[in-house]
Order: structure tokens, then sequence, then C-alpha cells
């Protein structure tokens, strides 16, 4: 037998027991199944994942520095709640870094654009949205829209920008849970448009970009603004200062 094995078997990754428990609270967070103001307790995530709480304790912060959950005394950790102010400075915030690196990318420097990743993550993005479907987006479909994103900054090629986009790419994606009912060919028709700038090297591919970023951003605060009416309208919800601050739960 050789030593390369034709099993088609691929490396093993080591990973720590922190790193295994981040991973799974993450995912969960991402995915909507833990909801924001849920509370993470130790104890709790110790016995459910049949760890000790010192692995936990290393995860939620981990989680707390990508903006994910909260730690606040007297009420422990939390999964973030998010409100209307957050979503519009998480894509304010976005739209600096991906704008910024478009226009990297736009500079005829180099002639040849590796755009592997971004059509990649566009074929997901089809294969996730039935064309004459109107739905919310799928978990798959967030995914893939998010790594399109995370492909496009990456053309740039600048570790700091990836670096400074990834905790918002994380936030997005739990956002992009309350992204509204859309026209899912319109979906890849946006992202479609993205790609087309960028490959064209249209020098208007960044207001491309920050468009395309205003209108995610409308959607959810339009659909969470219509959420925290209808828990308002049902006595369900009372601000303490009479706002309009939710929580979505």
């Amino acid at each position: 037998m050789t030593e390369e094995s034709d099993w088609g078997l691929r490396v093993v990754a080591r990973r720590s027991t922190t790193d295994q428990v981040l991973l799974e609270l993450r995912t969960a967070i991402l995915a909507g199944r833990i909801k924001p103001d849920e509370q993470l307790r130790e104890t709790v995530l110790a016995r459910a994942f049949g760890t000790g709480r010192s692995a936990i304790r290393e995860a939620l912060r981990y989680l707390v520095a990508e903006g994910l959950v909260t730690h606040e005394i007297n009420r422990g950790v939390r999964v973030r709640s998010i409100d209307i102010e957050d979503v519009i400075d998480v894509y304010r915030a976005r739209a600096a870094i991906e704008v910024a690196a478009v226009t990297l990318v736009m500079e005829p420097c180099d002639p040849k654009l590796d755009l592997t990743g971004i059509r990649d993550a566009l074929q997901r993005i089809r294969e996730a949205s039935p064309p004459e479907a109107r739905a919310a987006p799928s978990p798959e479909l967030i995914a893939a829209d998010i790594d399109f994103h995370r492909a496009m900054v990456g053309l740039a090629g600048s570790p700091r920008l990836s670096r400074a986009h990834e905790p918002l790419a994380a936030e997005s994606q739990m956002l992009l849970n309350w992204h509204p009912v859309y026209q899912l060919s319109d979906y890849i028709a946006d992202h479609q448009q993205l790609l087309d700038a960028i490959e064209a090297r249209d020098p208007a591919a960044g207001e491309v970009v920050r468009r395309h970023l205003e209108l995610s951003a409308d959607l959810i605060v339009q659909e969470a603004t219509q959420y925290a009416d209808r828990l308002v309208n049902a006595g369900r919800l009372v601000g303490d200062d009479g706002g309009t601050a939710w929580s979505l739960r």
C-alpha cells in the first residue's frame, strides 16, 4: 500500500474542544436555532456538549469578540439582540469595506482576476433559489450569499480588509435570517449584477455594491419594523422609552 491512500480519505482536522464548541454555537446562532436574547448558561451548555465549563467559557469569549453574543453583569451571556440601528450600522460598515475592496479591484494594475470563489458562490445561490419561487432565504442561500461577499472582498488581496469584514459577515448572516419574502430570481439577478460589474471592471462597480447593500438593509429594517409593530399591537413588547427597540424572538 502506498503512503497516499486511494480511498479518497481527507486529513482529519485536529480541533480543540473549545473550537468544536465554538463552531457548534456559532452555527446554531447564525442559523437562527438559538434566538436573539436567549441566555447561554455555562452549566447548561457544558451538560449539553458533555464538556468542562472552561471550554464553554472560552468559546463564549470568542463569540463576544465576534459580536454575536453579549456579556452583561447580572444578565450573563446572551445572544445579541438586534435593533434597527444595529442593522444600519452593520451594513454601513460592510459598505465601507466592500466598496473599498471592489474599488481596489477596478484598478488596472492586475489584468487577471480569479473569480472562481465568486462564481462558485453564485452557483450555490442559484441552486438554493428556485427561480419562480417567492420565499424568505433558506440557511443554504444565506450562507452562499455571505460567501459571495467574502470572496468579493478577497479579490482585493488585502488580509486586513478580509479580517475587518469577517465579523460583519457573521453578524449579517444572523441578520439575513430576518430577510423578508423575496422573489428568488431577483436574489440571483442581484448577485449576477455584482459579478458582471466586477468582471467588466465597470468604474461604477463600487456604486453597484453600495446599492446592493442598501437594498438588503432596507428590506431587513422593513421586516424588523413590521415584526416589532406586531409585538407592540399584541401587547407583548413594551419599550422602556416607548421607542421602537425590538428583540427578535
